[in-house]
């Protein structure tokens, strides 16, 4: 029996003559990194969101790597995450430099154990 996490193609339908459209832009100008789709993306995000800039990237775990970044975390910097996640949050951290402090979660909520996490803070502590 499958069952289903999230449902994708519905999302699709709803969206499917503006993908399709945005997709015939990008297939048709040759600029398959970058270029003008990007850019109007970037400008279009950062008016929906009322943010200065907008910066489109390939990947969730590009955007994470970004965000980390963008708040100075780096090497010698601790960031304390849970193990139920994408293997995407924890490959950021690293890729930054920084060392992954695992907190588990709790059995009836799935997401961070508190109590275990102030066991796990420390001055190394940058982002949670």
């Amino acid at each position: 029996m499958h069952i289903p996490l999230i449902d994708l193609r519905a999302q699709y339908l709803g969206i499917k003559d503006d993908l399709n459209d945005a997709l015939r832009r990008v297939l048709s100008s040759g600029e398959y990194v970058l270029g003008q789709e990007v850019s109007w993306f970037e400008s279009e995000f950062s008016t929906f969101t009322g943010g200065a800039y907008g910066i489109g990237v390939n990947s969730g775990t590009s955007a994470l790597i970004l965000a980390l970044r963008a708040a100075g975390i780096g090497p010698g910097h601790e960031v304390i995450t849970v193990p139920f996640t994408f293997v995407a949050t924890i490959a950021a951290i690293e890729a930054v430099g920084a060392k992954v402090r695992l907190v588990d979660i709790d059995p009836r909520s799935f997401t961070m154990d508190v109590e275990s996490l102030a066991k796990k803070v420390t001055n190394k502590t940058k982002a949670i």
